[in-house]
């Protein structure tokens, strides 16, 4: 697959890669500010594991985009990332385990998987239409999971002003746990 500008695709690849590694920092840099937007984590080191891969992503999208080859690996990279990061958005903020400032990060990374997809021209293979058909159809399955898994947890939720049996399914982001 071959893309359209070159050079469009080194600076979308660089400024990905940056979007990455911000984001992979800011949590490990300053975590009060961070909790601050979205919220209190109850897991320290899955706040820091996930960090750290956005900055390791965010880095190998900086220095890939030196190469034509490089560039279609930090595509590559830069849409499974932000389709794995919006379907956990999309998945986590209906049922309520994630603060609804996590729409925000789905709009970006909604965002970067367009600039992505816009990024790219056919090469004139058919191996090139199915592998854009199958990250398409990743995506969607990705949505489609996230909305059955919520709409499944919805189902079972009282309505609002009643006050669940279990209080441990309230959301984690929570900063005083009700008392029992």
């Amino acid at each position: 697959m071959e893309t359209q500008d070159g050079r469009g695709a080194v600076a979308l690849a660089r400024a990905h890669g940056l979007f990455n590694i911000a984001g992979g920092l800011w949590p490990l840099m300053h975590r009060p500010s961070f909790e601050t937007v979205f919220g209190q984590k109850a897991d320290r080191w899955l706040e820091r594991t996930v960090a750290g891969l956005l900055v390791g992503v965010g880095w190998t999208q900086l220095r890939a985009a030196s190469t034509p080859e490089g560039v279609q690996h930090a595509r590559r990279i830069g849409m499974a990332t932000a389709a794995t990061l919006l379907a956990v958005d999309l998945t986590y903020v209906p049922m309520g385990r994630i603060r609804p400032t996590y729409l925000l990060d789905a709009l970006a990374e909604a965002a970067w998987l367009r600039a992505w997809r816009g990024s790219a021209v056919r090469a004139g293979t058919a191996e090139t239409g199915r592998t854009g058909l199958a990250t398409a159809a990743a995506l969607v399955t990705g949505c489609v999971a996230g909305a059955v898994l919520a709409a499944r947890t919805y189902k079972g939720r009282p309505g609002p002003g009643s006050e669940p049996a279990d209080l441990s399914a309230r959301a984690r982001y929570v900063r005083r746990p009700v008392a029992r």
